[in-house]
């Protein structure tokens, strides 16, 4: 089976187009994107390496299961690059010089490339109806074993000297440490991503698959934050306006503002999660909700007054 195809300009290195064929579902791409990131990193590192010998018409690496087949294509610039079950290599030897023709079909193409991806979107019908009629298709993916998938590929890096790899493993440890013991979503997405990078670095396949998924837990939390951020936002402003409502006759001061002092508390303890600054002003505006009889009449008319006022756009509130 073939998993990916990767065409990549000769002279420059730049990935000009890439097409999977593998059963993956979104959630699941999302989870384990610095995974895939770490293939095209080392497919990229493979073409752009002074080992990779041009004279040869296929270049074939092993990793593990799979292998990397490396063709050069002159005539349009451009090197592809094919991962696939190493049981296929044979099939795919008698497939590359049919993928090879339908490319060069599009030579001005490629010649003429101005930098825009989208451009090599026509690519996607012919080359996906030729691999599908010459290679058999098997719901499979480079995800069933991320872990042997990793450590092949690491396995053709240069070894780091003891004093770099001990650095590195301060550093990480230095920053798992700190995200276990800091609240704030963002800063614990920036510092899992560069726990990934380091693992990599590491060679730690474990590591870095386990902070691939905090990753994308973390990313789940803060959607769900930005979600109830807007469900308390609406119920301090809907809360405040039925409180006026109700208050008939009565001096504004005299109102019951728990359920607006519950959500704006809550929105501030919300916004708390993924922003350092800024929501410390919507928990002090809270509690003089609840302080509302050491305000004057004209100080706590004045704080209902900017409550009414607060923008509808969360985005307003994380910029």
């Amino acid at each position: 089976m073939i998993y990916s195809i990767f065409l990549y300009q000769s002279h420059t290195g730049l990935l000009i187009y890439d097409k999977s064929f593998q059963e993956i579902s979104s959630g699941k791409m999302e989870m384990f994107s610095s995974f895939f990131t770490a293939i095209k990193t080392f497919v990229s590192e493979l073409v752009l390496g002074d080992s990779l010998d041009r004279s040869k018409d296929i270049t074939n690496i092993e990793l593990k299961d799979y292998s990397v087949l490396i063709t050069s294509i002159p005539k349009i610039k451009v090197d592809m690059v094919i991962i696939a079950d190493k049981e296929d290599t044979k099939t795919l030897n008698r497939v590359i010089p049919k993928l090879i023709k339908l490319l060069i079909k599009y030579e001005q193409l490629f010649l003429s490339w101005d930098g825009n991806r989208d451009e090599f979107n026509i690519l996607e019908h012919p080359l996906t109806e030729l691999i599908v009629r010459n290679v058999k298709v098997v719901r499979k993916s480079l995800l069933e074993h991320p872990d042997q998938m990793l450590k092949s590929i690491w396995a053709h890096k240069k070894q780091l000297s003891r004093e770099k790899v001990e650095n590195l493993i301060q550093e990480r440890d230095l920053l798992i440490y700190k995200i276990e013991n800091t609240a704030n979503l963002t800063r614990k997405v920036a510092m899992s991503e560069t726990v990934v990078e380091l693992s990599e670095k590491l060679k730690d396949e474990i590591t870095f698959l386990k902070y691939q998924n905090e990753i994308n837990k973390l990313n789940n939390e803060i959607k769900d934050v930005r979600f109830k951020l807007n469900y308390y936002l609406e119920q301090t402003k809907t809360t405040l306006n039925e409180a006026i409502n109700n208050l008939g006759d009565k001096p504004i001061h005299l109102g019951d503002y728990k359920n607006t002092y519950l959500s704006l508390y809550s929105f501030s303890t919300k916004l708390k999660l993924i922003k350092d600054t800024g929501w410390e002003i919507y928990r002090e505006l809270a509690s003089k909700l609840i302080e509302k009889n050491t305000l004057e009449d004209h100080e706590f008319s004045e704080l209902v007054q900017n409550l009414l006022k607060m923008s509808s756009n969360i985005e307003d509130y994380l910029n």
